[in-house]
């Protein structure tokens, strides 16, 4: 990452430039560097953020107005930025992914969302539904395994996890997927239901959920719903029979 080699050598020239020079002793060249790093960091990031702010906002316009090819363009043209951000480089292909995948370009979306940062929970819920929906049911839960590591107060990757366990009937590990959820977060009642669900070895429901859960694609919204949304804000559904 360019800024934080940035950051480390102008700190580390500027705050023991002082010691060669008799100004200051080891210790607080020391200092001084640490200090001029955090500094030159945030200069360098918000300088960043400058430039990034506006173009995810141009992104996120061109999904809402439909212009899907646009918007994957203006998010390849900020990979480069990614070379300067630690972790952005992750976010936009999580981005990418999520795009490719709900405009039908199967291939192309799978080979982003296994680029994509574990710190994109969404991405990586996605990629972890499709490798169950393709059959790689191990591969698949781990997964949403480590992404749940990471990310743990995503409700939906969590219950989706515990789903996917519970219906391969390995219910005491999706039991303690959400004992461990809820045990952190007690005051999310759809996962509360759920675990009380498997104790009592009943069927787990999702449709608490909503759009967000069928989006996935495992399982099918109910009928009174009507035509669901599949895709998050942003995005339009593709035309049918180019999925």
């Amino acid at each position: 990452m360019y800024s934080v080699i940035l950051s480390c050598a102008l700190a580390l020239l500027l705050g023991f430039s002082g010691t060669f020079l008799d100004w200051w002793g080891w210790g607080w060249a020391i200092l001084f560097s640490l200090v001029l790093a955090l500094v030159v960091w945030a200069i360098v990031a918000r300088r960043i953020a400058a430039k990034l702010q506006p173009a995810m906002a141009r992104v996120q316009a061109q999904m809402e107005a439909g212009h899907i090819d646009a918007a994957m363009q203006s998010l390849e043209a900020l990979l480069p930025m990614g070379k300067w951000m630690p972790m952005l480089r992750g976010q936009l292909l999580a981005n990418m992914g999520m795009i490719a995948w709900h405009t039908g370009k199967k291939e192309r979306a799978m080979e982003l969302l296994e680029q994509s940062s574990l710190r994109a929970p969404d991405a990586r819920l996605l990629l972890g539904c499709i490798l169950y929906k393709n059959g790689d049911t191990a591969r698949a839960l781990s997964v949403l395994q480590v992404a749940g590591m990471v990310n743990k107060k995503h409700t939906l990757l969590h219950n989706t996890w515990a789903w996917i366990l519970h219906k391969n009937e390995r219910a005491d590990e999706a039991q303690k997927v959400l004992a461990d959820f809820c045990r952190k977060n007690p005051n999310d009642e759809v996962s509360k239901d759920n675990l009380l669900r498997v104790q009592n070895r009943s069927r787990m429901t999702m449709q608490g959920f909503g759009m967000h859960w069928f989006a996935l694609g495992l399982e099918q919204p109910p009928q009174q719903m009507g035509q669901m949304r599949r895709a998050p804000n942003g995005f339009r559904e593709p035309p049918k029979g180019k999925r």
